[in-house]
């Protein structure tokens, strides 16, 4: 699912590399459309607010637990300028387990990486111009090798002088199954890219599979018509976003 926008500003590399983050807001929780009463509701419990290397990040989410969470505060960066242009680069990535759910058993590992670039001109005499790409993506597998899941968020922004554009393109595969991702607002219907949003749906073709609200702790559903086969796949993939947007 892709998202764009054209504004009269334009965002940093660091806000680039936060641009799936960006317009949240956490004030209240957020029931998305369609999911009252159709779903299972896995509410987020023993979470702490902190982050950082001394801290544990570890959490409840329904009868999953995400645990074994590291990597977090490691991160790298480096800039380069050639022939006018600067090239300016940052990535960063943790792991973590999902373990638990509703059998006992789930045993699944978890790697996200973020990754972001932008490129600027800034001329003595002309227009300035800016591009740039952030990506952000979750891969989970089950123990046994049976079930995957693969979340992927890619944002582009370009600037020239005060006048730029953003879009966002977002997807997630289970078990080879590719669904489109979404944001959703105040009302928990589909938003623009540019507005602030409550969460994120997951929609397949008959309709929302699962999603993810962003009030702090955080709340995942799983909607009744996601195969059973593909829910704990899906949990991780969402639980590896609320790890990297924070709480």
């Amino acid at each position: 699912m892709t998202m764009n926008s054209n504004k009269r500003w334009a965002p940093s590399l660091a806000a680039l590399s936060l641009l799936l983050s960006a317009c949240a807001t956490t004030s209240q929780l957020v029931t998305p459309m369609d999911f009252a009463g159709q779903s299972q509701q896995l509410p987020v419990s023993n979470r702490s607010r902190a982050t950082g290397l001394l801290v544990d990040e570890s959490f409840n989410l329904g009868p999953y637990r995400v645990t074994g969470i590291a990597g977090k505060s490691s991160s790298s960066a480096n800039s380069t300028t050639l022939n006018g242009v600067k090239t300016e680069n940052r990535r960063s990535g943790f792991n973590f387990h999902l373990l638990g759910g509703p059998s006992g058993q789930t045993e699944m590992a978890g790697r996200c990486e973020s990754r972001a670039q932008e490129l600027s001109t800034k001329p003595a005499f002309g227009i300035s111009q800016e591009q740039g790409r952030s990506l952000f993506s979750c891969v989970c597998r089950s123990s046994d090798q049976r079930h995957e899941a693969l979340l992927s968020i890619a944002g582009d922004h370009a600037r020239q002088g005060r006048s730029s554009s953003t879009s966002l393109s977002l997807a997630i595969t289970v078990d080879g199954k590719n669904y489109g991702v979404g944001r959703y607002g105040g009302n928990g219907q589909s938003i623009p890219a540019d507005e602030p949003f409550y969460g994120y749906f997951v929609d397949g073709p008959q309709g929302a599979v699962a999603a993810l609200g962003l009030s702090f702790p955080g709340t995942v559903w799983l909607h009744d018509r996601l195969p059973g086969p593909q829910r704990d796949a899906m949990t991780c993939a969402l639980a590896g976003l609320m790890l990297h947007r924070g709480p």
